[in-house]
């Protein structure tokens, strides 16, 4: 019954127009396609990625401009106008989105705003193409297919659901791919991504510019549609704000968000414009308005969490509980130095966080970084992984300098990292968030686009969740795990590409004790595997039993470092860390 549905209802949808004469309703479905797949374009950029983009219109604009004047100008048939101008338009975003997308959120929101007005302002003064008067499409190519124009309805109708459901399957396969996985961490939590090894900027540019060029073509065959096009109609806010809003009333995020939007929005709109007539004007945003906070307030999932099912709790054995891994043999690192840090300092005002650390990480270690609050631990980790720029010193991993490198570059170079607060990606699930800790270096756009991972990644990341006790819960969003699962899941994600050194900045902080044993039998494991570790942590009982040397920091430089007796002993250690 089901696949039976699946197959009339578009077939429904198609045929349409062979049924219904009503031409009223015709615009009106014309205007759901053609916006819908505007608001699917979006949803690329402002659903996965999260980048809210309020400038869209600018996209559209440029689309039916180029669409437009190359028709009218130079005889150019629109099949590769349209063309001409997706391509116009994703190059404009990729010159605005590099230097933008150093900006997050809000910053970036008002940055495409400001961008639309500027477009809209530049072809209000710009002679080539109009000017204020805009420009008039030649009525002499009607009803020839090459041109795409017509007398009646219908043409327009398949053409603009055609474009409806080139966009949604786009988005169809963005989403079921590594690349709208990708897009979703960064939505979530840009920085984990980033040292995930996930080049988020250009993700980022590659969701604008993709974006923007299926917006360009939505104004293309707007500008056929119709017939006439100035700056107030094709580059006015609303259009950006329709969008937005049928995305976000259907569902951002989502394949089918939008495919749902679309027709409540458009429709409601052009149905109160035409029921209350120039009185009602602006009524309709009114209705949106009101219908967005009860969106908000009872289901911010949109139309989609309103049809969706909800999902039934599956148990999870907390790990831990089950039967217990057999101890791996105790390891021997090696006298190879695979991390070198030195004299790495680092200040913020007047305040000295790190002063000149020297550290020296062997090769198949497991090294205990222990000290008071305030010593300057995960300010060094910063420093070693991008988020910071130190202010003097070098660190080379195998040889290679790290300092000065992006977080995904030095996520490249063999360093993985956990933070202290927990960045998993919440509404990932556990299956995804592995995964999105595979190797990226030489990872091309089209590869995450088209193709799922390698299998040779999947069966690792199988192996790893079974390991951590995760497997039940591959498909369960991530967010729904316990503290501890969280923390264990976070490790899953840093251990999958197998870097030379892993930075965990304090792995048993909130965890109850059975899962603090776990994680250390876990770490023990992995390290007898070859992993080398660099653990910040202040439970000396766990730092006791896993690490091989502890290396003891106190106002931002490293006091002393040996095997974890001689420091526990150490008296200076005793001074700065007990006050005895």
């Amino acid at each position: 019954m089901r696949r039976a549905a699946a197959w009339l209802l578009p077939a429904a949808v198609v045929a349409v127009p062979l049924w219904v004469r009503d031409s009223f309703f015709l615009n009106a479905m014309i205007h759901v396609f053609l916006f819908g797949a505007a608001a699917q374009a979006w949803n690329l950029l402002g659903g996965y990625a999260g980048q809210i983009s309020f400038g869209h219109a600018a996209f559209f604009g440029i689309g039916a401009y180029a669409t437009a004047w190359l028709l009218s100008h130079h005889g150019l048939s629109p099949w590769a106008g349209l063309w001409v101008g997706a391509a116009l338009a994703a190059c404009a975003s990729l010159l605005v989105g590099y230097p933008t997308f150093r900006l997050r959120r809000h910053f970036f929101a008002l940055a495409t705003l400001a961008l639309a007005e500027i477009v809209r302002i530049s072809f209000l003064n710009w002679e080539v193409v109009g000017a204020a008067t805009g420009l008039y499409l030649p009525l002499g190519y009607r009803n020839r297919f090459e041109f795409l124009m017509w007398d009646a309805k219908a043409p327009y109708y398949w053409t603009a659901l055609t474009a409806f459901a080139l966009a949604t399957g786009v988005v169809w396969v963005v989403d079921r791919h590594r690349a709208g996985r990708y897009l979703r961490a960064v939505e979530q939590d840009e920085d984990a991504a980033e040292m995930l090894g996930i080049p988020t900027r250009r993700y980022k540019l590659y969701a604008m510019g993709l974006s923007a060029a299926l917006t360009a073509l939505c104004g293309g065959l707007y500008a056929l549609y119709v017939l006439y096009i100035d700056p107030y109609n094709v580059m006015a806010s609303r259009i950006s704000l329709l969008v937005v809003v049928i995305a976000l009333i259907g569902g951002r995020g989502t394949v089918w968000g939008p495919v749902l939007g679309a027709p409540f929005v458009v429709l409601l709109n052009e149905y109160t414009r035409a029921w209350l007539g120039g009185a009602g004007s602006g009524a309709d945003f009114i209705l949106f308005g009101l219908v967005v906070v009860l969106l908000s307030l009872y289901q911010p999932r949109g139309l989609v969490g309103l049809l969706a099912k909800p999902a039934r709790p599956v148990p999870v054995a907390v790990a831990g509980a089950g039967a217990e891994a057999p101890e791996p043999p105790p390891t021997a690192p090696r006298e190879e130095v695979v991390l070198e840090i030195r004299d790495v300092r680092k200040s913020f005002g007047g305040v000295q966080a790190v002063r000149g650390v020297n550290l020296s990480v062997r090769r198949g270690e497991i090294l205990g970084l222990v000290g008071p609050n305030g010593a300057g631990k995960s300010t060094l980790f910063d420093c070693l992984t991008g988020f910071v720029r130190p202010d003097a010193g070098s660190a080379r991993l195998r040889g290679r300098p790290l300092l000065g490198l992006a977080p995904h570059r030095v996520a490249w170079a063999g360093l993985g990292r956990t933070f202290q607060a927990i960045r998993v990606f919440p509404e990932l699930s556990v299956w995804d968030n592995v995964l999105c800790g595979a190797e990226h270096r030489g990872e091309s756009l089209w590869e995450a686009t088209a193709g799922e991972a390698p299998r040779a990644v999947q069966d690792r990341a199988t192996a790893l969740l079974r390991f951590f006790g995760l497997w039940e819960a591959r498909d369960r969003p991530a967010g729904e795990l316990s503290y501890g699962q969280q923390k264990l899941l976070s490790l899953a994600m840093v251990v999958l590409r197998e870097p030379e050194v892993v930075l965990l900045d304090e792995p048993a902080a909130g965890v109850n004790p059975v899962l603090v044993e776990e994680m250390g039998r876990h770490l023990r494991a992995l390290n007898a595997a070859g992993l080398t570790f660099v653990v910040i942590e202040h439970n000396m009982e766990f730092v006791m039993r896993t690490c091989h040397r502890v290396a003891f920091m106190a106002e931002g430089q490293v006091v002393t470092a040996g095997r974890p007796e001689e420091v526990q002993r150490d008296p200076r250690v005793l001074e700065l860390y007990y006050g005895r």
